[in-house]
């Protein structure tokens, strides 16, 4: 083998581990980021139900169909899922209730808030 041959390969020793190690840690970047993804839509799913179902509560209230004052009953309704109302308006005159929940993320993230809507739509 020629002097510059075997130079050669000796500059490439090494270059094997190197390249693996970049594909291993792409690899990991990349499960990490599925991952947080995903946990991410979990919360996101849980923070609609939540405002849903707060939403629904908060309705009731200010038709009078369940005691309390709507926004309490919405807030009451969200800390069991331990999420908080951000917001809430409740119309007695319309039973009707919007209400936003806000949902902490993993800590890249920043948090969510997820809006619903429940009570009559004024409509005949």
């Amino acid at each position: 083998m020629s002097r510059a041959a075997t130079t050669l390969l000796r500059s490439d020793a090494g270059s094997t581990s190197v390249a693996a190690m970049m594909i291993a840690a792409a690899a990991f970047a990349l499960v990490a980021g599925l991952g947080l993804g995903g946990k991410a839509f979990l919360i996101h799913a849980q923070a609609a139900g939540t405002a849903d179902l707060a939403a629904l509560a908060a309705a009731d209230a200010a038709r009078g169909i369940a005691p309390g004052d709507p926004c309490e009953v919405a807030a009451a309704t969200a800390a069991k899922a331990d999420l908080k109302v951000t917001e809430c308006i409740a119309r007695s005159d319309l039973g009707a209730a919007t209400v936003t929940v806000s949902a902490p993320l993993p800590a890249p993230l920043p948090a969510i808030k997820v809006k619903a809507v429940a009570g009559s739509s004024g409509g005949p």
